[in-house]
Formats: C-alpha cells, sequence, structure tokens
C-alpha cells in the first residue's frame, strides 16, 4: 500500500508527463527530483487515461525495467501519445483527462493445461492476467473486471484482444497472473 504522498507524487509525475510532452510534442525528460519513499523502487506500471466513462489510452510494462515513478513517468506519455487504438493527445483534452495508475505485482506463472484449469486459478476481480502463445502476448490489468462479468468472459475478451479464438486452448499456451494496487485521482 502507497502513502497518500507517494499516491499524490506519482499522480502528479503522470499528470506532468502529458502536459510537458503535449508542449514538446515528444516525451519530456524525467525530471529529476526527491520523491517520496516507495516511488522509487523498481516496480511495473500500466497508466489508463479516461474521458468521463470512456477510455482514452492504456499503456504499460509487465516486468519493472526502471524505479516506478519513471515507469509512470514513460507510460502516462505512451498511454497519451503512442497507444494505437487513439490519435495522440492534444492540449485542449488535457483538463479533462482522468488518470489512473495500476501498481502491478511480480509476474505468477500459473501451470495450466486447459481452460478449465485456468478459469479455477483466476481470482474475479483480483488477479490480472497475460496469456502468451505462438510468440504473441497479451494482457488485461484487474481493472478490466469492471467491465466483464465473470472469469470465462475475461479470458474470452483476452483471447479475443490478442486475435485468438474465443474458445480452445493452443498447446504452447502459457499464463501468468498479477495484482495491482490502483491509484486514482478522487473526486
Amino acid at each position: 500500500m502507497f502513502e497518500p504522498a507517494a499516491r499524490r507524487a506519482l499522480l502528479e509525475t503522470a499528470r506532468r508527463s502529458l502536459e510537458q510532452s503535449v508542449l514538446l510534442r515528444a516525451v519530456a525528460p524525467f525530471p529529476a527530483a526527491v520523491y517520496p519513499p516507495g516511488t522509487t523502487v523498481w516496480r511495473s506500471s500500466f497508466v489508463t487515461l479516461m474521458v468521463g466513462n470512456r477510455l482514452r489510452g492504456c499503456c504499460g510494462r509487465l516486468e519493472a525495467e526502471r524505479p516506478l515513478i519513471e515507469d509512470v513517468w514513460h507510460n502516462a506519455y505512451a498511454a497519451g501519445f503512442t497507444d494505437p487504438r487513439f490519435h495522440p493527445l492534444a492540449s485542449e483534452e488535457l483538463g479533462d483527462i482522468e488518470i489512473e495508475i495500476s501498481v502491478l505485482t511480480p509476474l505468477e506463472p500459473l501451470h495450466v493445461r486447459s481452460t478449465a484449469e485456468l478459469l479455477a486459478a483466476l481470482t474475479p476481480g483480483r488477479d490480472g492476467l497475460v496469456l502468451a502463445s505462438a510468440g504473441e502476448r497479451v494482457t488485461f490489468i484487474p481493472h478490466v473486471w469492471e467491465s466483464v462479468p465473470d472469469a470465462a468472459s475475461f479470458v474470452r475478451e483476452l483471447r479475443r484482444k490478442a486475435g485468438w479464438p474465443d474458445e480452445g486452448w493452443q498447446p504452447d499456451l502459457e499464463a501468468w497472473r498479477f495484482e495491482a494496487e490502483s491509484i486514482a485521482a478522487t473526486g
């Protein structure tokens, strides 16, 4: 659990990344500063941008490759400017953007050999999921549970996201789960 000062610093860092990058029309350099405890540990994150109840961008990393505060900086930029589902963020959109940061736990391999075993291994509302097959990897963060009714739908929608058939089990399919702490600005 992150302390309030760390939560504020992470949210402010994501917003500053968006604001500075919109001015530069490129990723702004990460600012060197002293950050609150907990924000400089190596953790992976996803940054989700919303406008009202509509997704505006979401990008992140599954494995920790840099300090969390820096990961949030770069993932905020990616969500706003490089998510292929959306056009790059425009300055007039900044005031409407809501930011949510998901800080991930390390990936835990699931040793499952069927869809039934996978469904039994998942805890709805808590687990994020990564599936990999034939060199392709796809993920849903735990936040996605808010828009699906059950584990079968969660897995089916993740398979669709990958472009795989809704049902079935590829012989080389690998699965990992993770949890995430959500950090969002409150009204």
